[in-house]
């Protein structure tokens, strides 16, 4: 049975390549990106005019649909790539060229240098804090705009203006009540335009009357109000007097309407806050710029360090943190980490591939890796087909993040359909070391998850291979299939020994109220998992998952098949567990050598 399975897979395999060639011939023009040789002024549509780099790509007014854009073999990208959309039969197409390796992007930055790092004793060191120089007035940036107060949900502020003799304003905030979210007291300026790459520092002297701590965002001025720049520091902590206290932004995209968001909301109540003094300039940031938090940072390419949640924590070698309000790396080591390995990459906690809102496209024959949040991430994708790619070293970020100060949940999947999901197939890749699944569709709110397959996949070393959940009564989950897949060694990757949740599975479903129907499990080789290699809690409606000749093996005898309804079931217990659930017509129990499956990757 599992030999039958494997060769079918392998044919499966063979023939979407073909299918992939074809569909290539139609495109309407190629564009070339070489990170070496490649120059982001060239016109991109020969290697000899390639473009250089992935902000190139991602901002390309250039492509329409049918267009293929074609990354050089060899090389690698740093940082994340947003995708375009093409039409339906007409997909945009991102895609290799040349010979060697698949082409790659990290969304780490590199921390190899003896000099990255300075000694702070007792054998930590820590990145360079973060130094701001001023370099120019903010230019356009926070011209021709306006300051307004918004407030929802019941929150009650009252602002009012004094102004000085030289017309200087100083603004005061009486807030009554100012609601349970901070989103519900807004104080914002707007619109004004941004240019991608530059820094901005907006100053104020602030007090209030209770020592309190707000924060800020660079924003679109209208709806689906997306973000247009990352905190690089700073946060907004006054006390009952005056101080003088900054954010720096950096901005992630060209735009003529950006927002700064000031947010008041969830303070406590009967709390006055006084402005005097803003001032907006252009900055020169000479730090790491993490941006965001740092879930992991891989070793040599073999191994992973050790994230804790302080500094208290980091006690042995390769215990590393990252310390949100300076925004550094701490690292425990005997000598400076960069003397104790050659490679030390710190992947940020931002999706390598952005596809929300995406439809008609295809990614194929990329190697992704290197980032804490997701491989490839997004809600509301359609006509989407993922095929050829290699993900890695996925996942580790503070999920809410709250640097450990709160809920210490880490998160990061390979490749994730989030919510609304349609027409989507993730075929022939290999994904391994994923710190929470290697393939998922999942989701709350209200939404619509239609028609995705994942077939010919080879998944090890990742706690989950396959998750599922989808989370409103309202929403709807339809033909879904998981067919013809290799998952091994669920559990035994980098992520399993950090997780305070050990739940290593090949076939993941968690709690599921989306109304269920056509979901098909089929013809995959499961094989040993630290946890079980399936686990259902799920009372399905209308209609619980397949599963169809499916082939499992556990090494380990004292490991379960199935925890089946909170009740575990082991390999004597195969047929029982058949004839209770009504499940695996045609499966097999068969030996799998994993150890020949898994192959030898950088």
């Amino acid at each position: 049975m599992f030999n039958s399975t494997f060769q079918r897979r392998l044919r499966l395999i063979a023939g979407a390549s073909v299918l992939f060639a074809f569909a290539s011939l139609a495109a309407a023009t190629d564009y070339y990106v070489d990170a070496s040789k490649g120059n982001d002024s060239a016109k991109g549509t020969s290697p000899a005019s390639a473009w250089k780099t992935l902000d190139r790509v991602s901002s390309a007014k250039e492509l329409v649909a049918g267009d293929v854009v074609k990354f050089k073999c060899g090389e690698f990208w740093r940082g994340g790539l947003d995708p375009r959309s093409g039409e339906p039969g007409k997909p945009i197409t991102y895609t290799s060229y040349g010979k060697g390796a698949k082409p790659s992007f990290w969304r780490s930055i590199a921390l190899d240098k003896e000099s990255c790092w300075l000694p702070e004793g007792d054998n930590l060191w820590a990145t360079r804090p973060t130094s701001v120089r001023k370099i120019g007035d903010a230019g356009k940036f926070m011209s021709g705009g306006r300051w307004f107060l918004h407030q929802e949900s019941g929150a009650n502020v009252a602002e009012s203006i004094e102004k000085s003799e030289s017309g200087a304003e100083t603004h005061v905030f009486a807030c009554e009540s100012c609601g349970t979210a901070s989103n519900h007291i807004q104080w914002c300026y707007s619109s004004f335009p941004v240019e991608k790459g530059k820094c901005y520092r907006l100053s104020m002297d602030v007090k209030a009357t209770k020592p309190v701590s707000f924060g800020a965002r660079l924003m679109k001025s209208g709806s689906p109000w997306s973000g247009y720049g990352d905190v690089v520091m700073g946060k907004f902590e006054p006390t009952t007097e005056f101080s003088r206290q900054s954010i720096v932004f950096k901005t992630t995209t060209d735009a003529d309407d950006a927002r700064i968001t000031i947010y008041f909301g969830g303070l406590p109540n009967d709390v006055t806050i006084t402005i005097a003094n803003l001032e907006a300039e252009e900055v020169e940031v000479d730090a790491f710029d993490f941006g965001t938090d740092v879930g992991n940072i891989i070793l040599d390419g073999s191994k992973a360090a050790f994230k804790r949640w302080t500094l208290e924590d980091l006690k042995a070698q390769d215990d590393f943190c990252y310390e949100k309000k300076e925004g550094r790396v701490w690292f425990y080591s005997k000598e400076n980490p960069a003397k104790v390995y050659k490679t030390l990459e710190a992947a940020t906690m931002r999706h390598v591939i952005n596809h929300s809102n995406v439809h008609d496209v295809v990614f194929d024959g990329l190697d992704i890796r290197y980032g804490a949040a997701h491989g490839f991430g997004g809600t509301n994708s359609r006509n989407m087909i993922i095929r050829n790619c290699d993900v890695c070293w996925i996942g580790g970020g503070d999920q809410y993040g709250e640097g450990g100060t709160g809920r210490r949940v880490r998160f990061g999947n390979g490749i994730e359909f989030w919510s609304a999901a349609e027409n989507n197939v993730v075929e022939n890749c290999r994904l391994w070391e994923i710190y929470d699944a290697a393939l998922t569709n999942q989701g709350s709110g209200e939404n619509v998850e239609r028609d995705i397959v994942y077939r010919n996949n080879l998944i090890w070393n990742c706690e989950y291979s396959f998750e599922y959940w989808n989370r409103d009564e309202k929403s709807k989950t339809e033909n879904v299939s998981f067919v013809d897949n290799v998952c091994l060694q669920a559990g035994y990757g980098w992520g399993h020994v950090q997780r305070p949740d050990k739940n290593g599975r090949c076939l993941m479903f968690y709690s599921n109220t989306a109304q269920t129907k056509n979901f098909v499990v089929k013809g995959n080789v499961f094989a040993n998992a630290t946890e079980s290699l399936v686990r259902s809690d799920i009372e399905w409606k209308p209609e619980q998952p397949q599963l169809l000749e499916n082939v499992y093996w556990q090494d380990n005898k004292d490991l379960p098949f199935f925890m089946w309804l909170k009740e575990k079931y082991f390999e004597k217990d195969f047929d029982a567990w058949r004839d209770l659930t009504g499940q695996e017509k045609g499966a097999n129990v068969d030996k799998v050598d994993v150890k020949k499956l898994i192959p030898a990757v950088q």
